[in-house]
């Protein structure tokens, strides 16, 4: 999808601008590269978007703790079960914790076990 529209974002800009320039002036030595300049940054905006998508099979998980005693966090499941045999799962995991005073935390971003 990135490389089709990467495709139509140098032809969107490349052939209007060679169509309507006034008695071809503009000579691709122009054109071409303020063309692929502009389907590189499609291709790029393109590229982040899909890398952004999680889709199905993306575990999302956002914890975030104050205290002033301990805090403990797990970003997966916990136990001896905790894994699906053979279910690779993608986790996104973001953990924040804040301690006020002598407190103590623990972090984990994946399953405990």
């Amino acid at each position: 999808m990135a490389v089709v529209g990467s495709a139509l974002a140098f032809a969107g800009v490349a052939v209007p601008w060679a169509v309507l320039a006034e008695g071809g002036d503009d000579p691709w030595d122009v054109i071409g590269p303020v063309a692929g300049v502009v389907a590189a940054g499609v291709l790029a905006a393109l590229g982040w978007w899909a890398s952004q998508a999680g889709g199905a099979g993306t575990r999302r998980v956002r914890q975030y703790a104050r205290g002033g005693g301990r805090i403990r966090q797990t970003g997966g499941s916990q136990g001896a079960g905790a894994r699906v045999p053979g279910g690779a799962v993608r986790e996104d995991v973001r953990q924040k914790a804040r301690s006020e005073g002598a407190g103590d935390i623990d972090q984990v971003g994946g399953d405990r076990v």
